[in-house]
């Protein structure tokens, strides 16, 4: 690094920002403190904001507009009129976003005034859920309003940006109209970065097989913009100077037209560094170019350290340009020269794959702790699927470009080529969604190992360290091995010569196959003690969805469903499972047909190539099945998963966990609905725990007599609250039986029913229970020990709390 100063500076620059992020947060980080307007103001209220539009976003049903330079007035409500104090006293907001239901016709660098309620953006409710809050947080966006009234204050407009998102529109229209909606949608998300169209299930697909950087602007986008038209207007001028300002010229009106993300920047500097390396006929130093463009997305943005987008941009460009080449450079160094002219004569296609398929592995392997730790699982096929899809890419660029510029500039037979090369794009998209099918239909295609610790990647690439420094100290040797061949020596000094380099050789591959094995052992196992039992009551808003692993691993699913969460089991659900390493769940219990039960688990079940698998459904007695259940069996059934019926006094019972059903009975006559809830109990050494569904009425007086007849000695540390804490459940006769030291209660925040009731509350604390609810914690994760200790976690905000106790 002695020779690379600048590269030295922004290293350290680099380093000292993440430190101090990760250690001073919010002292050091401004978007981590709370803004004017999460200081000032509450959720629902009325506000009058101001700002310029510097953004805009198109969705399906509405249009979200970027504010910047945001002046905030309260309102107590919409009736209210400001009076002249009012209009004077307000605060000023860096940035909004505002939702207009009305796509209004906006322009950008237009000023608004948009009258509407506050709403904050959530946090993770469950552990591995996406954090809306941290995503905004880190482009120093604290609030949101859907706006009832919008007006222009100012119709002044940035000429040029509007050009551009104007372009950016229209081209994304032609790709929708001249490829297909589903094709369209695809190329729109590669060459402009318009996400909000693609279909979530296709972008699932994608990064399942591995092959999901496509769908990002990166490096090879803007390779295949910014340099080809460098290199088109150097050859047509003969000047490296004209080509280069040309190039960037077109690099920078494209970048202001698909917007300014963190791989963006990156491939930017590193893209101008290589440019200006050429004009000024100098070396270009790509490590040096690197560290530029980390130190000033940092400085940019701080918190992108926390963003994958951030770690997969750099380390795959890192692994590029420092790791492989080491390596590929030593192990070309220690051949004879005899075979590489063999090899180089002969089979030099093989040669150039081979080369290929070892460069591919070395980067998954690089890249898999960062992989496992925002994704949880990796695709085992991901090194031969990019074999095919990485040099598609550049046709499929190429051509993607070319063929919208002629549809958009062009009328009639002119068109013709434009729809052929766009034609010849989709087709390259359905060879990428075939193979992906291809791949995911392989045995062993996912491999799920959840979110691993920070520790584990410390030491997996401590290890890679250690290689690189034995490949080092190999290159070294090899290059006074070489010296030394001009050198006279005896027959016999050479024999033994060779002999002790051979044993070297062998003795530093050795180490460094124990190093990988070490490195993969730690960062592939689960150091789960194998002595508890997890469970843990996910908040899935208006509905019930329990998660509960065994201390062997057996893994179980309580109903999954919301009355208020679109997509629960994609977005709420499967996350959480996935974080946790289960990519198959072995049982899953439907307690009743209600939606807010079963939706997540139906939708798990159209989804399991991609998501979750679910070997076994289970249902109470076929007796007091309702439709929704017939249908949902059927379903299962039709999609490869088993059915299986658990009547009163069976049990399930693995690696210390026992499962009981207690309800409903032969006994039960009350119908199908709320009252015939299969309602379980679990055991786990001296730990129990009752799981009620929506049980009431008669169906909560047979659970009493199903206690008292089949566990009648048992005293439940946990009970999660029939009816998310319904009026009409928990009466004073069944919590006198059960008397449960914890009861959790799964509802939604602030929902329409108004759960959990006051009178439930009022009967739960006079029998001395503990209340968590999902409402106000999040997901409330439960940790039994063989010792006889309790474990559960609560989030409170963004800060996660463990509380431990003593049986």
């Amino acid at each position: 690094m002695k020779n690379r100063p600048l590269c030295s500076l922004c290293l350290v620059i680099a380093i000292l920002i993440g430190v101090l992020t990760a250690g001073a947060g919010a002292k050091f980080v401004p978007e981590l403190r709370p803004s004017p307007v999460e200081q000032y103001g509450e959720k629902d209220d009325w506000l009058i904001v101001r700002g310029q539009v510097y953004k805009k976003e198109e969705k399906e049903k509405y249009q979200i507009l970027y504010l910047k330079k945001c002046s905030v007035y309260f309102q107590k409500d919409q009736q209210s009129q400001q009076n002249q104090q009012s209009q004077q006293s307000f605060i000023k907001e860096s940035r909004m976003l505002i939702y207009d239901e009305k796509k209004n016709k906006i322009q950008i660098g237009n000023e608004v005034e948009a009258e509407g309620k506050l709403s904050f953006f959530e946090t993770a409710r469950n552990p591995g859920n996406f954090d809306q809050k941290a995503y905004y947080q880190r482009q120093n966006i604290h609030g949101k309003v859907w706006s009832e009234t919008l007006k222009i204050t100012d119709h002044t407009v940035k000429r040029i940006q509007n050009v551009l998102e104007n372009i950016r529109v229209h081209c994304r229209n032609i790709l929708l109209s001249e490829a297909g909606e589903k094709n369209g949608s695809i190329l729109s998300t590669i060459l402009l970065g318009e996400k909000s169209q693609m279909d979530p299930e296709i972008k699932k697909l994608y990064q399942v097989n591995g092959i999901g950087h496509i769908l990002a602007i990166s490096g090879l986008h803007l390779s295949v913009i910014g340099i080809g038209i460098y290199q088109l207007l150097r050859k047509l001028t003969g000047s490296y100077t004209i080509g280069g300002i040309g190039g960037i010229f077109f690099f920078f009106l494209y970048v202001l037209m698909i917007g300014v993300t963190v791989s963006v920047i990156r491939a930017g500097i590193m893209y101008l560094f290589r440019v200006g390396a050429e004009i000024a006929g100098r070396h270009y130093d790509s490590v040096t170019a690197l560290s530029v463009a980390a130190a000033v997305v940092l400085i940019w943005r701080p918190l992108s350290i926390y963003d994958g987008a951030f770690w997969l941009s750099f380390f795959a460009v890192f692994a590029v340009v420092v790791i492989m080449p080491a390596g590929q450079m030593e192990k070309a160094k220690t051949r004879t020269e005899i075979d590489i002219q063999k090899k180089r004569e002969n089979k030099a296609w093989i040669i150039q794959i081979k080369s290929m398929i070892i460069s591919n592995i070395e980067m998954q392997l690089f890249l898999l702790p960062i992989v496992l730790y925002f994704f949880y699982e990796f695709p085992l096929y991901a090194t031969f699927l990019n074999l095919l899809v990485i040099p598609l890419m550049t046709i499929l660029l190429s051509l993607g470009i070319t063929g919208s510029f002629i549809c958009m500039l062009c009328s009639g037979m002119f068109k013709i080529p434009g729809k052929c090369m766009l034609g010849i794009c989709g087709f390259i998209l359905t060879i990428y969604e075939r193979c992906c099918e291809f791949f995911l239909e392989l045995p062993g295609a996912r491999v799920v190992i959840g979110r691993i610790k920070i520790w584990q990647i410390l030491f997996y690439y401590g290890c890679v360290v250690v290689i690189c420094v034995i490949y080092y100290y190999e290159k070294k040797r090899t290059q006074k091995k070489e010296y030394a061949k001009g050198q006279e020596h005896n027959e016999a000094q050479e024999c033994e010569k060779q002999r002790k380099q051979r044993k070297q050789r062998k003795r530093g591959n050795t180490l460094i196959g124990m190093l990988c094995a070490l490195g993969l052992f730690v960062l592939l196992h689960r150091f789960d003690s194998l002595s508890q039992m997890q469970v843990t009551v996910l908040d899935v808003g208006q509905g019930d969805g329990i998660f509960l692993k065994s201390p062997g691993g057996m893994t179980c699913m309580i109903d999954g469903g919301s009355s208020d969460v679109k997509n629960v089991g994609q977005y709420r659900i499967e996350p959480y499972l996935l974080s946790k390493g289960v990519g198959t769940l072995d049982y899953v219990f439907i307690s009743h047909g209600d939606s807010d039960h079963t939706n997540g688990i139906e939708e798990m079940i159209s989804r399991q190539k991609i998501g979750v698998k679910i070997k076994t459904l289970v249902f109470p007695k076929e007796s007091v099945w309702d439709e929704s259940l017939k249908k949902l069996a059927i379903y299962a059934i039709e999609n490869g998963v088993q059915v299986a019926v658990m009547e009163q006094g069976q049990e399930i019972e693995k690696q210390g966990m026992k499962i009981l059903c207690l309800c409903p009975g032969s006994d039960y006559s009350g119908g199908t609905g709320n009252g015939a809830s299969m309602v379980l109990s679990v055991s786990y050494r001296e730990f129990d725990f009752l799981f009620t569904g929506d049980v009431e009425g008669i169906g909560e007086e047979k659970l009493c007599e199903s206690i008292e007849k089949y566990c009648p000695e048992k005293a439940f540390e946990i009970l999660k609250a029939a009816h998310h804490g319904s009026r009409n459940s928990s009466s004073e006769t069944f919590l006198q039986k059960v008397r449960p030291k914890y009861t959790i209660i799964s509802a939604g925040i602030e929902n329409s029913y108004g759960h959990p009731h006051r009178e439930t509350i009022e009967r739960l604390e006079k029998t001395g229970s503990r209340i968590l609810a999902t409402a106000n914690c999040g997901g409330i994760e439960i940790t039994v020990e063989f010792g006889g200790k309790i474990q559960y976690t609560l989030k409170e905000g963004s800060e996660t709390t463990a509380y431990e106790e003593s049986e």
